[in-house]
């Protein structure tokens, strides 16, 4: 390491300003004279000076680490120096592009963040794309629709999901257990949340059925694979783990069995979630964004238990998405062909 990459000194996009702006001063409602830590990498500089510029604006005082200043990638462990900032920011915003293996890494930053009450921003797959697209949202408004159906998914004990591409899932809840967590996009101490922000989630008690992924997959997935619309990846599910995965790209199958086979519960469904974000309109194949969109989504892996209550861990974690979903709640319908009617 010869010297510091200074973000000070990367130009960006003026398309940028209007999603950091948003990032800093509503989802994290960042203060003037509050310690913020600023992550970020090589691949993700000109969005990394967005936000630092925005930081520097309101009035922040900002630590920004650039990973591959500190470490080589993928990581194998948080360096100290990012950690010992982390736990002494009021606010922190991760804004890099995931690589293989970097879960756990990406853990000890979101576990030190919600043991310290930091306001934590996760953006692991910012793009500029979704800088000016997701980031653009209305959060109060999401908001208010979260709200509502958080209360919604609250009271409901079985949710069936469809899809046209052969989703037949059934999901139960058991809300004296487990707790569905609102990521609208407003982030305070007591629960972190991705940026774009709108999401519910929760760990399920059971889910049996089959899920087909027509849309893109989590960790580092969706950058290798992109958009699985034309391929699907078809997940058949008992007991909460999976029995059988198949897709036409024998790669994509094959990969994605040996991922939820490396780990203890990597073959678990850890979370089911609602998205909520009213201003993304189609998958762009980064799940960053794509998981926010108006659908219903499941993951398997790390079931993120500090916060839904459930009592197990994994160090993987894999959304997988599907387009045009239809969801009812004890019987009633709450969205067709992905859009809510509640």
């Amino acid at each position: 390491m010869n010297s510091l990459t200074r973000l000070d000194q990367v130009p960006y996009d003026p398309d940028l300003v209007e999603g950091a702006r948003n990032a800093v001063r509503v989802c994290l409602n960042v203060k003037p004279g509050e310690k913020v830590t600023l992550i970020t990498d090589r691949s993700t500089l000109e969005v990394g000076a967005s936000l630092f510029d925005e930081l520097k604006n309101v009035g922040a005082v900002v630590q920004e680490f650039v990973l591959e200043d500190y470490s080589e990638r993928p990581l194998k462990n948080t360096p100290a120096r990012v950690l010992d900032s982390v736990g002494r920011s009021a606010a922190t915003l991760y804004a890099v592009n995931p690589q293989p293996g970097e879960v756990v890494t990406r853990a000890q930053v979101i576990n030190l963040a919600t043991r310290r009450k930091v306001r934590y921003g996760h953006m692991v797959g910012i793009t500029k794309r979704i800088m000016t697209e997701g980031m653009r949202a209305d959060f109060h408004k999401i908001n208010r629709l979260s709200l509502r159906l958080r209360g919604m998914l609250n009271e409901s004990r079985v949710i069936r999901v469809t899809s046209p591409a052969g989703t037949d899932l059934e999901v139960e809840h058991d809300p004296l257990k487990y707790r569905w967590i609102k990521t609208s996009g407003l982030i305070s101490r007591d629960a972190w949340g991705n940026l774009p922000g709108g999401e519910i989630f929760t760990h399920p008690a059971l889910v049996r059925g089959v899920w087909v992924c027509d849309g893109p997959a989590g960790d580092y997935f969706s950058q290798k694979y992109g958009d699985l619309k034309e391929t699907p990846l078809k997940v058949e599910i008992s007991n909460s783990r999976i029995k059988k995965a198949s897709c036409d790209r024998t790669e994509v199958a094959r990969e994605f069995w040996d991922y939820v086979q490396e780990a203890n519960n990597a073959n678990r469904v850890g979370e089911v979630a609602v998205g909520t974000n009213l201003n993304v309109k189609e998958f762009t194949g980064n799940l960053l964004q794509d998981e926010k969109i108006p659908g219903f989504h499941i993951a398997f892996g790390e079931p993120c238990g500090v916060l839904t209550g459930a009592d197990w861990t994994s160090p993987t974690h894999i959304d997988l998405l599907a387009r045009n979903c239809n969801i009812w709640l004890d019987g009633r319908q709450i969205m067709a062909d992905g859009q809510f009617v509640m």
